[in-house]
């Protein structure tokens, strides 16, 4: 699932929230959302010194970085603008994570299909002229690869089991027979993707400090 569609998620999952400060004594904070009245998709975010922990119905993370972790999860107005409302950084933002509740990525079987197809197109490419035909054997290296690397990958979520068919690939006759996936294991990356519960706790956590800062400077205004 894409940011996008987590964040559309967010909005609905907490469209009838509102904050609670249970505590705001420097970098001490605890921030409680709920909508009144139940615990559905209730979240609390909690601060101390170099920490940020969130808990709640989506899971828990724990983050650790700067004395004031509000600081490093605080965004421009402009840069939640252009990123639809909630500005939200997961690869960077996890390198930050100390501890977490579950799993922070998963296998994208869809990910894995582009990566094959990007190392045959770019094998093929290196095989003929521009202007060319593709070479007579490109179907049916396609057709070995669709049956013994991407059937993995469709009949299971298990990245090393599809990353191992990929390694161990060799096109059993036909033409393309020096074909290889010789960087399967550190293209790994790019076939995962953060969970769509590690993603809403980000968009959480991007809320909750958008929302105590306008707290703040109503507070000042006032």
């Amino acid at each position: 699932m894409s940011n996008e569609n987590v964040l559309e998620q967010f909005r609905k999952d907490t469209a009838s929230h509102v904050m609670e400060v249970v505590m705001d004594n420097g970098v001490y904070r605890h921030l409680r959302f709920r909508k009144p009245g139940t615990y559905c998709y209730g979240f609390d975010v909690m601060t101390w010194p170099d920490h940020l922990a969130i808990t709640g119905d989506m899971g828990a993370s724990v983050f650790s970085r700067l004395h004031d972790m509000l600081q490093f999860f605080r965004e421009t107005p402009e840069r939640h603008d252009r990123a639809g409302g909630l500005f939200i950084n997961p690869g960077y933002w996890a390198e930050k994570l100390v501890a977490n509740n579950g799993e922070r990525l998963e296998f994208r079987p869809e990910l894995f299909r582009e990566y094959a197809k990007e190392c045959f197109d770019e094998f093929v490419d290196s095989h003929h002229e521009e202007d060319a035909a593709k070479p007579y054997w490109s179907d049916r290296l396609w057709d070995q690869i669709e049956d013994e690397v991407l059937s993995i990958s469709d009949d299971h979520e298990d990245l090393r089991m599809a990353l191992n068919a990929m390694h161990e690939f060799e096109p059993n006759g036909g033409g393309g027979d020096d074909f290889r996936f010789h960087d399967a294991w550190e293209a790994a990356s790019s076939m995962q993707q953060h969970t769509f519960h590690f993603t809403w706790r980000l968009y959480a956590i991007a809320h909750a400090v958008k929302e105590y800062d306008a707290l703040k400077t109503q507070a000042v205004a006032a």
